[in-house]
């Protein structure tokens, strides 16, 4: 039952160079043949309660997961109920094995002819059914609980005793399904995030092959810039297009990679060996990374069934690349599409989040701005890393962040330096010239990671005025440059006009 020969239920001609990740090993997702449903003589009366799993909707008071005698009353949903949020780790850990347990024992049958025979009389005697299926039954099984409890579901009157303990219990199966397939997931993604970090070399015309892209250590197993926990999304076999060049590209949910197979591995038998543990296959990196944040689009060529193109803000002529069959390519062009509006999702989000936090109920949404604030950010000053910062970048990039009311602006990034001179000019409306709060954040500009904080503050605008607010409301709007200490010790300068547009109260 190998998992290079299981397809996604959603994509069943799929060829096997093009591989999901999560893995297409998902048990929700497997292409099996089902056998006879578990046996009532099966049921254990006392569960094992040791595995208790939080994400799993919790039995009632009634369906108490302890001790529970079963009498002729007891209803078919309160047994379900009693056992199904007790299966999921179990049934984790034995989904998660089954593929390495199947290649172990492929490598036994492969080396020894006694057991291969043996293998033959068992599978003889078992009507035909080999060992390879039996082990496969749990899977099979698992996935068969929320089909089996709907038909019964089906056939129960609504009026029924048993009704509303048969439809909890087929919500605890489906969430027992998709629980054991979010840590197959989450574990598959994270091995083959390992595997990549040991088995892919940097290198391009500005780098060694040290680990370090772009000033960073890349660490494929982390937090990517958005605070969202990297995944491998679809990774396969493509070609350059003129050039011919095959390439190995890995599409994440924050980039998109490309690398060649080293001369000393093979290009054929790659996918035997990638993501394998003993594996000698020797990536390189092809030129760096697109951000997903940086592709306006892909898409299918019109003029040939196999080639897709993908567009981006960096590079002037879109990237070419031809796929090995027509499903493959509109898969990857899917994926990426999908990918990149995700990302978009998400830088959207985290703006609309310091939006919400700044404005407690939206509180300025029905009142009229009562001035206009006009800002230079012109320079930071002894900008101070943190030693997390110092340990995973050769230089700083700092760019300087500014919130008032519901708006965000920031400069553009300072290529290595702890003083930054931006000149960047901002606007913004000022609601209450009391209460209006100034938010400046100075960040590190990262590409594989959440954005280092380099000092912060959070200031009234009366307290960066020149003089009082009385006072200031009685003179011109005439430009002033503050100089501002952030929490940290270092400094930014900040030039500003304040311009009433009616009477403050």
């Amino acid at each position: 039952f190998s998992s290079k020969s299981t397809i996604d239920i959603h994509h069943r001609s799929f060829t096997p160079d093009v591989s999901h990740s999560p893995s297409v090993r998902l048990v929700k997702n497997r292409n099996v043949t089902h056998h006879r449903s578990p046996s009532i003589n099966n049921i254990v009366v006392k569960p094992n309660t040791d595995y208790m799993n939080d994400n799993i909707i919790p039995p009632t008071p009634l369906l108490s997961t302890g001790l529970m005698t079963i009498i002729e009353s007891t209803k078919i949903g309160e047994i379900l109920c009693s056992h199904l949020p007790n299966m999921a780790n179990d049934y984790f850990q034995y989904c998660n094995s089954r593929s390495q347990a199947n290649k172990s024992l492929q490598i036994k049958i492969d080396s020894n002819e006694n057991f291969r025979s043996y293998l033959k009389i068992f599978q003889d005697n078992t009507g035909g059914l080999s060992l390879n299926g039996f082990l496969t039954k749990p899977i099979q099984r698992v996935t068969r609980y929320p089909l089996l409890i709907e038909k019964i579901l089906k056939h129960t009157l609504i009026n029924h005793p048993d009704y509303e303990s048969l439809k909890q219990a087929l919500d605890c199966a489906r969430q027992l399904n998709e629980r054991i397939n979010k840590q197959i997931s989450e574990q598959e993604s994270s091995l083959r995030l390992d595997w990549l970090q040991q088995h892919l070399i940097f290198g391009s015309d500005e780098n060694s092959s040290d680990g370090y892209l772009l000033d960073e250590l890349v660490k494929f197993n982390s937090l990517n810039r958005y605070n969202i926990q990297r995944k491998l999304i679809l990774h396969g076999l493509v070609t350059k297009v003129p050039s011919g060049k095959e390439l190995l590209a890995f599409l994440f949910n924050d980039f998109l990679l490309c690398s060649t197979i080293k001369s000393s591995s093979s290009s054929t038998n790659w996918q035997t060996q990638i993501f394998e543990q003993k594996s000698t296959l020797q990536l390189k990196l092809y030129r760096l990374p697109l951000f997903l944040i940086d592709i306006i689009i892909a898409n299918e060529s019109l003029n040939d069934q196999l080639t897709f193109s993908i567009t981006s803000k960096v590079h002037e002529k879109p990237l070419v690349l031809k796929a090995q069959q027509t499903n493959v390519r509109t898969l990857w062009v899917k994926s990426i599409n999908n990918a990149v509006e995700e990302c978009q999702a998400a830088e959207k989000s985290i703006l609309a989040d310091k939006a919400m936090f700044t404005i407690p109920g939206n509180k300025h949404n029905s009142r009229a701005a009562v001035a206009r604030l006009l800002l230079v950010v012109q320079e930071a000053q002894d900008l101070m890393p943190s030693n997390k910062t110092l340990e995973r970048h050769r230089s700083v990039d700092p760019y300087c962040e500014i919130t008032v009311c519901s708006l965000t602006l920031k400069t553009p990034f300072m290529k290595r330096t702890i003083n930054p001179k931006w000149n960047a000019p901002m606007q913004f409306l000022i609601y209450n010239l009391k209460e209006d709060m100034i938010h400046i954040n100075i960040f590190d500009n990262e590409y594989f990671s959440p954005n280092e904080s380099l000092g912060y503050i959070s200031v009234h605008l009366t307290d960066i005025l020149p003089c009082p607010l009385d006072t200031f409301l009685t003179k011109p709007s005439l430009p002033f440059t503050q100089k501002v200490y952030l929490n940290n010790g270092s400094s930014v300068i900040i030039k500003c006009v304040v311009q009433i547009l009616t009477t403050s109260n």
